[in-house]
């Protein structure tokens, strides 16, 4: 024992006297065992850094790269938000939307529009902060009387018991875009340039793939102005409709074209090189048959999934205050809420979009003959 506790003190002794030379030797050491290390380590993928930058804003990112070019300052546009260490941080520690106080306490509160929203598939990018959000036209604008030129007036082709019926509960969500640039997003509401033009494209490919489809063009907007109901009477004012049509088992499927009110980057994805707009299936989970909607909904996305990853966003029930919770899907068990884009969506990616659910669509109603 004397022995060892010589030996101790005289490491001990040598440490305190050479501090220098015993680093220098630990870092040897060290270096020495690096390459054994790094072989046992799993070899990071080079897609993590893609799927980083893919999350940052352009605006962040060119803040960012302009510490050390300060040339990327001038390509930031006017209206960017000066980068600070509270967006940086708070996003990163808390991975909240502290910024948007409707997504931060949507899903604590019990009575908070949205709470009862409930993702029952996960798609591309999707989390409880970038579900599909409802939103309605500020006051000011639904009370507006609108004129619209007759050339301007929608007509549609006669009803007669095609395979598929498109229609848009909400048929005046438009884009920005199309709309004045100083238009803010809960503002995009138009009687051109809207979502039905999104039916009517989603019309013609499925035609061209032989499969007969209507496209429904009554303004549920103008019938809720003229009778003066509030715009979350949208549904019911298309229900009439619904239940006006003379079916007697020709009609298969039913799917309501909607907008998100998503920003660009949570509803845009690249597909093939190309800007497509994800889609999203929304079910409504107030009705007692919603679990077939559900299953229907599910296996488009999972087809989408296999053949255009990304494409879709998910599936999300939607029940509770806030939220109509049915959204006629009571009358179909293949009645689909597809919500194509968002307010900053163009029609070229929106188009892409409805070309390639297209292709799955049909592939999915011959798999049910």
């Amino acid at each position: 024992m004397t022995k060892r506790y010589r030996n101790l003190a005289y490491f001990i002794k040598t440490v305190k006297h050479q501090p220098i030379t015993i680093f220098i030797t630990c870092f040897i050491c060290l270096w020495l065992c690096v390459p054994t290390l790094a072989k046992i380590a799993p070899e990071p993928s080079t897609n993590i850094l893609h799927e980083w930058v893919q999350d940052i804003e352009g605006s962040s990112l060119t803040s960012l790269l302009s510490f050390d070019q300060p040339i990327m300052s001038d390509v930031s546009p006017e209206n960017a938000q000066t980068l600070t260490m509270s967006n940086i941080l708070i996003p990163l520690i808390t991975n909240s939307p502290y910024q948007d106080l409707r997504l931060l306490f949507g899903h604590e509160l019990p009575n908070f529009p949205g709470h009862g929203d409930q993702i029952a598939i996960a798609g591309s990018g999707t989390n409880y902060f970038t579900t599909a959000v409802e939103s309605a036209p500020p006051d000011y604008i639904f009370e507006q009387d609108e004129e619209i030129d007759q050339d301007e007036q929608r007509s549609g082709d006669e009803y007669n018991q095609q395979r598929v019926y498109i229609y848009n509960t909400h048929n005046r969500e438009g884009f920005l875009p199309y709309l004045d640039d100083d238009a803010t997003s809960n503002e995009a509401y138009s009687h051109k340039n809207n979502v039905v033009d999104l039916s009517v494209e989603l019309q013609s490919q499925l035609q061209d793939d032989g499969v007969e489809t209507y496209v429904e063009t009554t303004d549920f907007y103008q019938t809720l102005q003229q009778e003066g109901l509030d715009y979350g009477d949208s549904y019911d004012v298309a229900r009439r409709t619904l239940s006006e049509i003379d079916d007697n088992g020709e009609t298969e499927y039913y799917i309501d074209i909607h907008r998100d009110a998503q920003p660009h980057r949570i509803t845009t994805t690249t597909i093939n090189g190309k800007k497509a707009a994800k889609l999203m299936f929304v079910v409504g989970g107030e009705h007692e048959d919603y679990e077939a909607n559900l299953s229907f909904a599910a296996e488009l996305h999972d087809m989408l999934e296999k053949r255009y990853p990304t494409l879709s966003r998910g599936v999300q029930v939607s029940q509770g205050a806030g939220t109509n919770g049915v959204f006629n899907q009571d009358i179909s068990d293949q009645k689909l809420l597809l919500e194509v884009g968002g307010v900053d969506n163009n029609f070229d990616e929106m188009n892409y979009s409805l070309e390639l659910f297209a292709d799955v669509f049909v592939d999915y109603i011959e798999q049910q003959q």
